[in-house]
């Protein structure tokens, strides 16, 4: 069992979603590699919580009170 066994994900977003010289992949090769952590991490012991589609500050909140529960 991992030391830390909460992973937070946040979906690829198509309304914020861009490529650039780093992330070179587009949005369909994202949203693959999105649904293949979502099945990889619980096979590995963790527990996924899903990053809600809200404000970065919004999501800050969720993950501090996730984290707090």
């Amino acid at each position: 069992m991992p030391d830390h066994r909460r992973v937070f994900l946040t979906p690829p977003w198509p309304e914020i979603y861009g490529t650039d010289p780093e992330r070179r992949h587009g949005l369909d090769a994202a949203l693959a590699e999105y649904e293949r952590l979502l099945e990889a991490y619980p096979a590995l012991g963790y527990e996924v919580v899903v990053l809600p589609k809200a404000s970065v500050t919004e999501r800050a909140e969720f993950v501090l009170a996730t984290l707090a529960a």
